[in-house]
């Protein structure tokens, strides 16, 4: 297929949302560089914070992948082989002793829907608290969920969704006589908002603890424990996305570690499962 040819079926057959296609055409992948046709070496910075934390084409991981694709591709979910028994029993080895049930699923959105789900669930309330900057995913709940884009021309959203203030340091309008930022008196007025808003069914906080497709905000020292004690007075869970924070990306192994907090659910990607604690009130 020509160039030409290539790129007027890629405008008649795929849909982009967001930006337009890099005006690329890439060929192959390896370390951390991703190639064109024309083989120049493009140093990859995107792939990092999605699926490609090792680099592309790792040798374990072609190793593993082929194995698995040879011997064992897919099971229906009521059975079990060894390797995610052994992947559970990884996986919660590097959690804290709170979080050790894991439920492994395909895409990050999809860990973000079953967290929503377990906590209303588990909580038998509805109304999920999400930050105004926040990216969960394009899947209904946890679009319901995402307010930094993606929202108009869709229709009414799930039932029950309210939007905090982002503790954004650089941006907001909550600031000490010294001009210094105010993120408790800026989280304890998002509160009330949300207070007033409820019907009195507050099942979950969902948060990233970075928050990416918002600006890259990185909220205070202090911030998500104390918004870990907004949840437990209203007796609704705290679930943190870390999607694109978890597994070593911020030099702890997790986000909420820096806070000293553990959240009752956690969400992961792209290694997609989250893991979850029966909260105690």
């Amino acid at each position: 297929m020509t160039d030409a040819k290539f790129w007027a079926a890629a405008d008649r057959h795929l849909v982009r949302y967001g930006t337009t296609f890099s005006p690329r055409i890439i060929a192959r992948a390896q370390g951390s560089y991703i190639y064109d046709e024309q083989d120049r070496a493009i140093l990859d910075f995107t792939s990092g914070q999605m699926s490609a934390v090792l680099g592309h084409g790792h040798p374990d991981i072609v190793a593993t992948v082929t194995e698995a694709v040879t011997t064992l591709d897919h099971l229906y979910s009521g059975m079990l082989s060894r390797p995610v028994v052994n992947s559970a029993t990884a996986l919660a080895a590097t959690l804290p002793a709170e979080l050790q049930k894991v439920l492994l699923l395909s895409t990050g959105a999809e860990s973000n829907e079953a967290a929503i789900k377990l906590a209303k669930l588990y909580t038998g309330k509805f109304e999920v608290v999400s930050f105004d900057r926040s990216w969960h995913g394009m899947t209904s709940g946890a679009s319901a969920a995402t307010y930094s884009s993606g929202r108009r021309g869709y229709g009414p959203a799930m039932p029950g969704n309210l939007s905090l203030p982002t503790p954004n340091a650089y941006r907001s309008p909550f600031r000490r006589p010294d001009g210094s930022y105010d993120w408790k008196a800026e989280l304890d007025y998002g509160f009330a908002v949300v207070d007033a808003q409820s019907v009195g069914s507050l099942a979950a906080c969902i948060i990233e603890p970075i928050l990416s497709s918002g600006g890259i905000i990185d909220p205070p020292q202090g911030y998500l424990a104390a918004l870990a004690d907004k949840c437990r007075q209203r007796e609704m869970l705290l679930i943190v996305d870390e999607a694109q924070t978890g597994l070593g990306r911020t030099g702890t192994m997790y986000a909420f570690e820096r806070d000293g907090i553990v959240p009752d659910i956690l969400t992961l990607s792209k290694l997609s499962a989250p893991a979850f604690q029966w909260p105690r009130w």
